[in-house]
């Protein structure tokens, strides 16, 4: 006789239903079958739908409101230079928080006030599902990679642009836990001359209806 726990276990984890029958072999293949998708849970469900592409939509349309008048704002962010996806991402994260804190105030209700409130809320929530931990400062200092910009606010925009779809990017397309220690990786080494910012090309296409 089929065991209704298992039977019951399979279809909710696996979504497959079991053909009826009562074979010793037939159970066999069920128990197989079954450990398969449990061995590839490696990115939790709250974490691969943290970040949409609603939420790009939402940066980019704040990106295309700001006024092209020749200001510039200064602001502390990170130099990616050698940093993996991995570990540039978790060091720019607090920077995009602290970015839009001081430098992206807008009237309440207003539509660049809700995507300002959106990516911040996003972040928290990346932060609070523990889809990324926080960075250990006794261990991890990422200090070495941080720069002083005096930019435009759509060259600011622009890096947390490349970071969120950094982001969204590596959380779609990774097969296998992501390994968030980057201690090794935020060690001091040479320091390379500062660069102008050239947004990086990311295969992820974004349209606005206007």
């Amino acid at each position: 006789m089929n065991n209704p726990t298992l039977l019951h276990f399979y279809k909710t984890k696996v979504g497959l239903k079991l053909i009826s029958g009562t074979a010793h072999g037939k159970n066999v293949c069920v128990l197989m079958l079954l450990c398969v998708p449990l061995t590839m849970m490696d990115i939790p469900g709250p974490c691969k739908h943290a970040i949409t592409m609603d939420h790009l939509l939402q940066l980019k349309q704040l990106i295309s409101n700001q006024l092209r008048t020749g200001c510039s704002i200064t602001y502390t962010f990170i130099e990616r230079k050698h940093l993996s996806v991995v570990c540039y991402v978790k060091a720019t994260l607090p920077r995009v928080l602290e970015l839009f804190n001081v430098h992206f105030k807008y009237v309440r209700g207003s539509g660049s006030a809700h995507a300002v409130v959106s990516i911040q809320n996003l972040i928290l929530n990346i932060y609070s599902q523990h889809c990324i931990p926080s960075l250990n400062e006794e261990l991890e200092d990422p200090v070495a990679f941080e720069r002083q910009y005096n930019e435009s606010p759509v060259q600011a925009l622009q890096r947390v642009e490349e970071v969120l779809s950094l982001y969204l990017h590596l959380i779609t397309t990774t097969n296998t836990p992501v390994n968030w220690t980057c201690e090794q990786e935020y060690t001091p080494s040479t320091s390379s001359p500062l660069a102008p910012f050239t947004p990086r090309t990311i295969n992820i296409k974004i349209t606005i209806k206007i």
